[in-house]
């Protein structure tokens, strides 16, 4: 069991890795001169990120990405598990039972 815990950490170590070096390249590729974001009435620039409000902009765009992936795979394993579910209960449903065969003996 310790082994899977130490493949499951290695993986998601690589996700956020390749995760970030993704929206590195993005942050680098897309122009950001136009983009301005507004929360409780006050606008700023992603172009005018720096230092401490860069790395914060950053981790905090690996963590939602992070979020949405783990939604999106919770999603997914509930939706198999209902259909497996719905699929179990109509085989119950529709499966007939073989009938008990009735022996008679007959006096001689």
């Amino acid at each position: 069991m310790k082994r899977v815990w130490s493949v499951l950490g290695w993986m998601m170590l690589v996700l956020v890795v390749v995760i970030g070096a993704a929206i590195a390249v993005l942050w680098l590729a897309l122009p950001l001169d136009g983009t301005t974001i507004s929360i409780d009435g006050e606008s700023f620039s992603l172009a005018n990120l720096s230092g401490g409000e860069l790395a914060l902009a950053f981790v905090a765009a690996i963590l939602a990405s992070l979020a949405a992936l783990a939604i999106g795979a919770l999603a997914a394993v509930l939706g198999i598990a209902a259909g497996a579910l719905g699929i179990g209960l109509v085989w119950r449903a529709v499966h007939r039972r073989p009938s008990a065969i009735a022996t008679t003996t007959t006096a001689a």
